[in-house]
C-alpha cells in the first residue's frame, strides 16, 4: 500500500465513526413505537391477607422510545405495521423536558394505582378513604414568569391564603386574575414548604389562541392517595402511564373477595380507570393486541371509547389472534364478564 492510500485511511477511519456516532446520538422529533409484552402482575400487585388468585392478571405495555437516525431508518424500512413513528408532539407536552416527560409517566402510574384501589375496595364493600393533597407541576411553559419560580414536580398545596386540594380548586383561585397580577402559593418543595409569589401572565399564542387566555403557565395534575385496610402494595416498576388501571383493579378486587373471577384464564387488557368506575382509552390499542397474543392471553379487554374496541377487534383478525376481545366501558363490565 503506497502512502497516498495509507494517508487515505488514515483520515477516513475517523470521519466513519463520528458518522456512526452521530447515528447513534442524535435524537429525532419521533419515537418509535412497537409491540411489548403482557406482564404477569402476580406479586406485583398484592393485598395484605388476601385469598389467592386462581389465574394470571397482565398488564400490557409497548414500546415506546425517542428515535436516533439509525432507528428512525429503521422503522421507516422495516415493513412491520406494527412498529410505527410517532410524531414527538403526540408524546410530549410542548417543551416538555426529558425530566419532566418521565415524572408525568410515573406520575400517572401512581394516580392510576391509587384510583385502581379506591375503585376495588369500594366495589368489594370496603371503605377506602380518598385524601386530595393539591396541584402537582409536572412542567412549567418556557417564557412564563412562574418558569423561574416553580419547579416539575412541586406540589401547589395553598394559594391567596386558601387550602389547595385539587387542580379545579388552584384554578377557581385564579380564575379572576388577570396579566400582571401576583398570586401567593405555598408549595411543598421534596422535604421543605415554601411561600412563593408569581405573575399571571398571557400564554404564549403557540398554547392559547392568538395569546388571549392567562394563568400561571403550568401543567399540572390532581395528586391523591387513598388509605385502604387491608393495605395494597404496589411493585411494578419501569412501566409508566395509566394504561394499567384497569387490569390493577380486577387484580385487586379478585384478592379481596371469594368470587374467583380469574378461573386458572390468562387474562390481559388496558384502558384508564376513573374514581366512579369508567374505563377511559389510552391509544396503542393495535400494539398491545399484538404483544398480548404474543403472551399467550385468551381474554383481552379493549375500551369501547376512541374506537379502541374495534381496532383490537381487527388487529386480532389481521394477526389471526384466537383471544377473545371483551369491549368494556366500565369496571363493572369486566367483573361482569368474568363471573358468568
Amino acid at each position: 500500500m503506497n502512502r497516498r492510500k495509507r494517508s487515505y485511511f488514515k483520515w477516513i477511519s475517523p470521519i466513519v465513526i463520528v458518522l456512526l456516532l452521530l447515528l447513534v446520538f442524535i435524537r429525532l422529533p419521533y419515537f418509535v413505537q412497537s409491540p411489548g409484552k403482557a406482564q404477569t402482575m402476580n406479586g406485583l400487585v398484592s393485598v395484605s391477607s388476601a385469598h389467592p388468585v386462581h389465574g394470571d392478571y397482565r398488564l400490557v405495555y409497548i414500546y415506546l422510545g425517542q428515535a436516533n437516525v439509525y432507528q428512525y431508518l429503521w422503522a421507516s424500512l422495516d415493513g412491520n405495521p406494527y412498529t410505527t413513528l410517532v410524531p414527538e408532539s403526540e408524546v410530549k407536552i410542548p417543551d416538555e423536558s426529558d425530566a419532566a416527560y418521565n415524572l408525568r409517566q410515573k406520575n400517572y402510574m401512581t394516580q392510576a394505582q391509587q384510583a385502581a384501589s379506591y375503585v376495588a375496595y369500594k366495589a368489594a364493600g370496603k371503605k377506602p378513604e380518598l385524601i386530595q393533597d393539591g396541584a402537582l407541576v409536572l412542567d412549567v411553559m418556557s417564557g412564563m414568569p412562574a418558569a423561574k419560580v416553580l419547579k416539575t414536580g412541586d406540589l401547589i398545596i395553598g394559594a391567596e391564603q386558601h387550602k389547595v386540594s385539587s387542580t379545579a380548586q388552584l384554578n377557581t383561585l385564579i380564575k379572576n386574575k388577570k396579566p400582571g397580577d401576583r398570586v401567593n402559593l405555598t408549595v411543598r418543595r421534596g422535604n421543605k414548604t415554601e411561600n412563593l409569589t408569581v405573575t399571571i401572565a398571557r400564554f404564549p399564542k403557540s398554547l392559547a389562541g392568538n395569546g388571549k387566555k392567562q394563568g400561571i403557565g403550568i401543567y399540572q395534575s390532581d395528586q391523591m392517595k387513598v388509605n385502604v385496610h387491608p393495605p395494597v402494595r404496589f411493585k411494578i416498576t419501569n412501566i409508566g402511564g395509566p394504561s394499567a388501571g384497569l387490569m390493577m383493579t380486577l387484580d385487586i378486587y379478585d384478592q379481596l373477595t371469594r368470587q374467583d373471577l380469574a378461573k386458572g384464564r390468562n387474562i390481559a387488557g388496558t384502558g384508564t380507570i376513573e374514581m366512579d368506575g369508567s374505563v377511559g382509552p389510552i391509544g396503542g390499542i393495535a400494539e398491545k393486541i399484538v404483544g398480548a397474543d404474543q403472551s399467550g392471553v385468551s381474554i383481552f379487554f379493549a375500551p369501547v371509547a376512541d374506537n379502541e374496541y374495534k381496532t383490537a377487534v381487527r388487529t386480532a383478525k389481521r394477526i389471526g389472534s384466537k383471544m377473545k376481545i371483551v369491549p368494556v366501558r366500565t369496571f363493572q363490565d369486566a367483573v361482569g364478564y368474568l363471573s358468568r
